[in-house]
């Protein structure tokens, strides 16, 4: 091995590596990603409960495995039920039968 072998062969070793472009890859199309089409129909509004009462109703739904969205809506739809049973159907005019708009 002759000395210019051997100086190339240390340069080569401490040389700085040449940084070459990587191509980052497309991202995937994002499938079922946010909430089901069937919550676009639902109004939302927001209410404020006790501590305590909020912690039960946090527990129970845990325990069952259910969301508290679907607790209250049937809580207050047995509420209306019953009260309609003992007063008569409420009629409801149409502005409020479609979501409010944003």
């Amino acid at each position: 091995m002759d000395k210019n072998d051997f100086k190339q062969g240390l340069q080569n070793l401490v040389k700085k590596p040449e940084k070459k472009a990587i191509a980052s890859p497309e991202p995937a199309p994002k499938k079922g990603v946010g909430r089901p089409k069937e919550h676009d129909k639902l109004e939302k509004t927001t209410v404020a409960f006790e501590p305590e009462l909020m912690g039960k109703l946090r527990m129970l739904c845990l325990q069952d495995g259910v969301q508290i969205r679907e607790v209250l809506g049937e809580a207050l739809e047995r509420y209306i039920s019953e009260y309609e049973q003992e007063h008569g159907q409420i009629r409801v005019p149409s502005r409020f039968r479609e979501p409010a708009k944003k």
